[in-house]
C-alpha cells in the first residue's frame, strides 16, 4: 500500500516505522500493538503521512492523552518558531536537565574579526560548548553543508578572539536542530569534530531520544496552549513540562498571568505528559561526541 510523504513523494506504507514511532511515546508493547492495529485498520491507499499521524493521536487519546501528548513532540517543536528563539531557550533546558550550565547569552561574543551572534553556552567539568539551534519549520529540511560551515568559521573566529582575550574560551562546538542534516553536512562535521545533534541523529541520541528518556517536553505539546501564554512561558524561561510541575496554581497563574484554573489545568496536563516515565531508561549524560 502506497501513503504519500510531506514532500509529495510516495513510498511502501511501514508498519515497523509506524509501531516505533509510538513505542517512542513510552508505551507497553501491547498497547503499541492495539494501537497500530486500530491504526492499521483506518490507512487507505494514498493517505498522507500528515493524515496517518492525526489518526495514530486520535487513538493514543482514546488510551492515554499523556502519550497523544508526547507523540505530538515534533509538532511541538515546530510551534517553537517561526524565528527559533524559543527553541533555543528550549534547547538549553533540555542541556539544563542533563547537568548542564546552559544558558542563551544576552550579547553578542566578539571573535578575533568580527562579532558573533551565540544561540546557547553550555559548561561541563571544566569545559565550555559553544551551541548553535538551528531551527526549521517543515521535518523536510535539512541544516546543509553551508550552514555546518560556517558554524565551524563563528566557532574559529571566537577560538582565535579567545586567544587575544576578547571572549571565552569555547573548547567545542556543537549544532542541534529539530530536523535533519544533508549528507555532505554530517561528513564535514564529523570530520571536523562538530557535535551534531539530529532529530535522528547521531543513532546513540539523537535529539529526539535525549527528549524522551527524560520526559522533556517543550509545554508545546500541550492541546490549547494559546501563543500568547507560549510567550508568557518563554520570558520567563519556562520552556518544559517537568519544570511547569514545579509550581502551585497560584505562584504560576501570577507569574504567567491567566486564571489560577487555567494554571491548575496546565499543571495537570504536564504532570500527565511527564508520568508513566520508567527510570531504567533515564540516561547518565547527553549525546556522546559523533
Amino acid at each position: 500500500m502506497m501513503i504519500i510523504k510531506s514532500d509529495g513523494s510516495k513510498v511502501e506504507y511501514d508498519g515497523a516505522k509506524l509501531r516505533r514511532s509510538i513505542s517512542r511515546t513510552g508505551a507497553r508493547k501491547q498497547l503499541v500493538e492495539d494501537v497500530a492495529a486500530d491504526v492499521e485498520a483506518q490507512i487507505k491507499e494514498g493517505m498522507t503521512t500528515g493524515e496517518i499521524y492525526r489518526v495514530v493521536r486520535e487513538e493514543l487519546k482514546k488510551q492515554s492523552s499523556c502519550f497523544a501528548c508526547r507523540y505530538n513532540l515534533r509538532a511541538g517543536i515546530l510551534k517553537l518558531g517561526p524565528a527559533g528563539f524559543k527553541f533555543e531557550k528550549y534547547v538549553a533546558s533540555i542541556l539544563k536537565a542533563y547537568q548542564y550550565n546552559a544558558y542563551v547569552p544576552e550579547d553578542d561574543l566578539e571573535g578575533s574579526c568580527v562579532m558573533h551572534e551565540v544561540d546557547v553556552i553550555a559548561e561541563k567539568n571544566g569545559r565550555r560548548f559553544f551551541i548553535e539551534a538551528k531551527f526549521r519549520n517543515r521535518f523536510q529540511d535539512n541544516v546543509d553543508l553551508k550552514d555546518t560551515m560556517a558554524t565551524w568559521s563563528r566557532f574559529l573566529d571566537l577560538v582565535d578572539g579567545a586567544a587575544v582575550g576578547k571572549c571565552p574560551h569555547f573548547d567545542e562546538v556543537w549544532i542541534v536542530t529539530n530536523a535533519q542534516f544533508s549528507d555532505h553536512a554530517l561528513k564535514f562535521g564529523v570530520c571536523k569534530g562538530i557535535h551534531m545533534i539530529g532529530w535522528n541523529e547521531p543513532d546513540e541520541r539523537p535529539l529526539a531520544g535525549m527528549v524522551d528518556n527524560m520526559t522533556l517536553y517543550p509545554i508545546t505539546v500541550l492541546d490549547g496552549m494559546k501563543q500568547s501564554e507560549l510567550e508568557a512561558f518563554s520570558e520567563h524561561d519556562i520552556m518544559l513540562c517537568r519544570e511547569v510541575v514545579d509550581f502551585d496554581p497560584e505562584e504560576l497563574a501570577g507569574k504567567i498571568g491567566f486564571s489560577e484554573e487555567r494554571a491548575s489545568d496546565v499543571i495537570a496536563q504536564c504532570a500527565e505528559v511527564i508520568s508513566e516515565h520508567h527510570a531504567e531508561n533515564e540516561p547518565e549524560h547527553a549525546s556522546r561526541r559523533t
